[in-house]
């Protein structure tokens, strides 16, 4: 469920025309290894939009952490936990 919303987020976000079903959950999202050709920029815009959509409170964190889906994914699913045990 994260992972589908995390995907349309992606695609909603930068109005990409393609498919959720196209993006690979390991392809490189942001970055000179792009496919979409998004940079540092869009990462910080996409990092803000995950925050706000799934109420996280993110602090410095690597932009690295935010290169494919499942990376995002890991990091989400990691920071409820972090929320749920306080």
């Amino acid at each position: 469920m994260i992972k589908q919303k995390v995907r349309e987020k992606f695609l909603e976000a930068y109005k990409l025309n393609v498919s959720w079903e196209d993006v690979n959950d390991d392809q490189v999202l942001f970055g000179p290894d792009s496919a979409y050709g998004l940079d540092s920029m869009d990462v910080l815009m996409f990092i803000n939009l995950i925050k706000k959509e799934f109420d996280l409170d993110i602090g410095a964190v690597n932009t690295d952490t935010f290169k494919t889906i499942n990376s995002i994914v890991a990091f989400i699913e990691k920071q409820k936990g972090m929320q749920l045990s306080k």
